[in-house]
C-alpha cells in the first residue's frame, strides 16, 4: 500500500516544480514588461550584444557614456559645475568622490532635471559603518538589472527557476514576514535563508526544503554560504540538488569558502562583486576570471601601474543621472589585468580584489550572527566616532569605543544589551573608551572581529 501512495507523490512533486517554474517565467515577463516596457527582449539583447562585444567597441561605448555622463552632470548639478569648470574635463583629473562629499553635500549632488518623485532613494547595507543614502533614477535599476540578468546566467540562473538566496541585507530583509515580501519570493521562485541568524533548526527546515523544491542556483553572503555547507557537512547532510552553480556576493570569497561550497552542493561557486551605490561592478566567468561590467561603469585602479600595483577602486557610474557617483572611492582595492580571457569574453579583468569582510560570530548553542547585526546597532547613535565589538572567546566580547561631546552613559548599557541579546545574557560585554582604532595592514577598516 505504501508504494501505491508514493508512486504518485513523485511523479506529482516535479508536476508541481513546473507548474511553478511556467507560472514565475510568466511572472518575469509580465514584471520586466511593466518595468521595462514591452520591448524588454530586444533591451536585454542590446545590452548582451554590448557585453558581448571586441574590447575596442566596448572602450568607444565606454567613451561615448563617459562624455553624455560630464555633460549631464556638469550642466544640472551644482556639486559638480563647481568642481569640473567645464562640460569636457580629463577624468583622471577630476578629484574622487568620496563618502564623506556625498553626506556633506548630498543636495548639491542631485540632478535638476530630476524631481523628488522621480528619485528613488537607496543606501548602503552598513557593513562599514552608518549607512551611506543616496538617490538612483528608474533607468539606473532598468539598466541594472539587464546587466544583473546577463552575469548571473554565467552561473547557470535563469528567469523563473528556484534559487535559494542566503542573505542578510537589512534593506532586503526589513519586511521579512510581510505578505508582499512572500508574495515577491513566490512569484520570482526564491527561497530565502536569512544570513544574519543561522541557527540549526533553520537551516535544517531549509535543507528539507530545498529537498523538495530543487533550486537550480544559490545566490548568498561567501561567510553565510560557508557557514551552510559546514552545517551540512558536519551532520552528514548530503544535498539532493542538481545546481547549475552558485554565486557569491557583498563580502570576500576565501578560498575555504569557495573549496567547501563546491565540494558541499557540487557546483561551482562565481563570486559577483558589487555595491548598492553603483550596482554589479564585477563577475567571474568559468574560467575563474573577474570581468568587469564596462557597460553599466567605468572602474579605474588608483594606481601609478593599475597593472601590476594594487590601489583603491574608483568607479564611474555610467547610468545614473539622478545622483552621478564620478570616480567613486567604494573603498575596496583591486589590481587589473590586460589578458584575454580563454572563456572568450572581452570584458576587462579585475585581475585582483582586495575588499572587505564581515564576521560571523557564533554562540555557544551554535546559533550564527552576522556581523552586520552588530554594525545595524550603530545607525543614526550619537556619541561615537569609531567602533569595533571583537569576540574573544563564547563568554567575552570586548566592544572599544571612540565618543565625542555627545556621548551619554546610557549608549553603552543600550548596546551592551543589544549584543547580549544575540550572543547571551551571561557574556561579558568590556567597553574601552579609545582615542583611536588604527587602521589594519589592509587598510580596510574591521568592525567586527570574531575569534572563536
Amino acid at each position: 500500500m505504501c508504494a501505491s501512495i508514493q508512486a504518485p507523490l513523485l511523479e506529482t512533486m516535479p508536476i508541481r516544480r513546473y507548474a511553478k517554474t511556467l507560472f514565475s517565467k510568466a511572472a518575469w515577463h509580465a514584471y520586466n514588461s511593466y518595468r521595462k516596457g514591452a520591448r524588454y527582449r530586444s533591451r536585454f539583447s542590446q545590452a548582451a550584444a554590448v557585453l558581448d562585444a571586441p574590447r575596442e567597441t566596448i572602450a568607444a561605448f565606454q567613451k561615448e557614456q563617459l562624455e553624455k555622463l560630464l555633460q549631464h552632470a556638469y550642466q544640472t548639478t551644482p556639486y559638480y559645475r563647481e568642481l569640473l569648470k567645464t562640460e569636457t574635463p580629463e577624468l583622471s583629473q577630476i578629484p574622487p568622490l568620496e563618502k564623506k562629499n556625498i553626506r556633506a553635500q548630498w543636495d548639491e549632488l542631485c540632478s535638476t532635471t530630476f524631481t523628488a518623485d522621480q528619485r528613488i532613494e537607496n543606501a548602503t547595507g552598513g557593513s562599514t559603518g552608518t549607512p551611506l543614502v543616496f538617490y538612483q533614477d528608474r533607468n539606473y535599476w532598468n539598466q541594472r538589472n539587464l546587466s544583473v540578468y546577463y552575469f548571473d546566467r554565467w552561473a547557470g540562473w535563469n528567469f523563473g527557476e528556484p534559487q535559494l538566496i542566503i542573505w542578510g541585507a537589512t534593506a532586503d530583509l526589513e519586511d521579512d514576514g510581510h505578505w508582499k515580501h512572500w508574495l515577491g519570493n513566490f512569484w520570482r521562485n526564491q527561497y530565502r535563508l536569512n544570513g544574519f541568524r543561522l541557527t540549526d533548526a533553520a537551516m535544517l527546515a531549509m535543507f528539507e526544503q530545498m529537498n523538495q523544491d530543487l533550486p537550480q542556483t544559490i545566490l548568498a553572503y561567501p561567510s553565510s554560504l560557508y557557514q551552510f555547507a559546514t552545517f551540512l557537512s558536519d551532520n552528514g547532510l548530503i544535498p539532493q540538488w542538481k545546481l547549475k552553480g552558485i554565486i557569491s556576493s557583498a563580502e570576500m570569497l576565501h578560498p575555504h569558502y569557495r573549496a567547501l561550497a563546491e565540494i558541499t552542493f557540487k557546483a561551482k561557486v562565481h563570486n559577483r562583486y558589487g555595491g548598492r551605490e553603483v550596482g554589479l561592478i564585477a563577475m567571474e566567468c568559468a574560467e575563474g576570471r573577474m570581468h568587469i561590467n564596462a557597460r553599466d561603469l567605468y572602474l579605474e585602479i588608483e594606481s601609478p601601474d593599475p597593472y601590476t600595483e594594487p590601489g583603491e577602486i574608483l568607479i564611474t557610474q555610467l547610468n545614473n543621472y539622478a545622483m552621478p557617483f564620478i570616480r567613486y572611492r567604494i573603498g575596496d582595492v583591486g589590481m587589473l589585468s590586460d589578458e584575454m580571457c580563454p572563456c572568450g569574453s572581452q570584458l576587462p579583468i579585475l585581475a585582483e580584489l582586495l575588499g572587505r569582510t564581515t564576521a560571523t560570530f557564533r554562540t555557544r548553542t551554535g546559533t550564527l550572527i552576522h556581523g552586520g547585526y552588530f554594525t545595524r546597532q550603530f545607525y543614526n547613535l550619537v556619541g561615537i566616532s569609531q567602533f569595533q565589538l571583537i569576540q574573544e572567546t563564547f563568554e567575552r566580547c570586548v566592544l572599544k569605543l571612540v565618543i565625542n561631546v555627545e556621548w551619554r552613559e546610557e549608549i553603552r548599557h543600550h548596546l551592551v544589551q543589544k549584543i547580549q541579546e544575540v550572543l547571551g545574557a551571561d557574556v561579558v560585554v568590556t567597553v574601552e573608551f579609545v582615542e583611536d582604532i588604527p587602521l589594519p595592514a589592509s587598510g580596510k577598516r574591521e568592525y567586527t572581529i570574531s575569534k572563536v
